[in-house]
């Protein structure tokens, strides 16, 4: 019987009122070989007690004495990981009930596939100044049935981190999550495995993952800071990268493929905010 198991991690701080969906998501996964690794990060509210309602036994759940960052806690994870593959779940995030089956089988169909990762139903969400929530995207995440390297480096795909699943070994040549950078790191690490694994990378033309992202724009210059710092790290470690040549996304300005352009661009098809 060759059924192998998945270790999935999820960090949290402060997520008391929404992580029981992501925990159900899991629980509720069509294949059954999985351990959730709960990794909070210091977390001020009511977390341990809403787990400790869990009671299936592949629940593990650790605390962490200071909030660290999501990359840490991640990392944190791996090293409590007996899995043959990592998944990653954030607390207010939701995978289909088939994410891991579907991940098992491409895997076994596909043996040299290192990193998989699926298409989302992604929303946009941004709260204004006045505090007013607001919808900038709302729509299936989508990509080129087809996944090329070109693409990822040139910033056109984002591997997102809940929608990826690769194969514990690989962390030995790939390295484990960059804690200096506070935003785009699931991006970063996607670009080191396809370093180490070039043909090792597979995109799956299916929706597996419900996600939303909320910005707060009323903390627009201190969220605009850690946008910057990421993507200047990410461009003056990978700039001599032949793939990277012709990039539109550095130096961030309106109108480009940086995250300071993108938001701008949906701000300007929905008025200002």
């Amino acid at each position: 019987m060759d059924e192998k198991k998945f270790s999935i991690i999820l960090p949290t701080f402060n997520r008391c009122y929404i992580i029981w969906r992501a925990i159900q998501s899991v629980i509720k996964q069509t294949y059954p070989f999985w351990e959730l690794l709960i990794i909070d990060d210091g977390s001020t509210d009511n977390t341990d007690k809403l787990v400790k309602q869990f009671t299936d036994p592949r629940i593990k759940y650790f605390k962490k004495k200071k909030q660290e960052g999501p990359s840490p806690a991640r990392n944190f994870g791996l090293t409590k990981a007996s899995g043959d593959y990592i998944a990653y779940l954030d607390s207010d995030n939701r995978w289909s009930d088939d994410f891991l089956e579907v991940m098992r089988k491409t895997f076994k169909k596909y043996p040299n596939k290192v990193l998989l990762f699926c298409k989302k139903n992604y929303r946009l969400k941004i709260i204004n100044d006045q505090g007013q929530e607001e919808y900038l995207r709302n729509e299936w995440y989508k990509y080129k049935k087809y996944f090329d390297l070109k693409r990822l480096w040139q910033r056109k795909i984002v591997i997102d981190t809940n929608a990826m699943c690769h194969k514990r070994s690989i962390i030995k040549k790939v390295g484990r999550w960059n804690d200096k950078i506070n935003f785009w790191e699931d991006w970063e690490f996607t670009l080191r495995t396809s370093l180490k694994y070039p043909h090792g990378l597979m995109y799956l033309n299916r929706s597996l993952l419900d996600y939303e992202q909320v910005i707060d724009w009323r903390k627009k210059k201190q969220i605009i800071k850690t946008w910057d710092q990421a993507e200047r790290y990410i461009y003056s470690k990978y700039k001599d990268y032949p793939l990277m040549k012709d990039q539109n996304w550095y130096p961030p300005t309106y109108g480009n493929r940086s995250t300071i352009g993108v938001i701008d661009f949906l701000r300007s098809k929905k008025g200002n905010l």
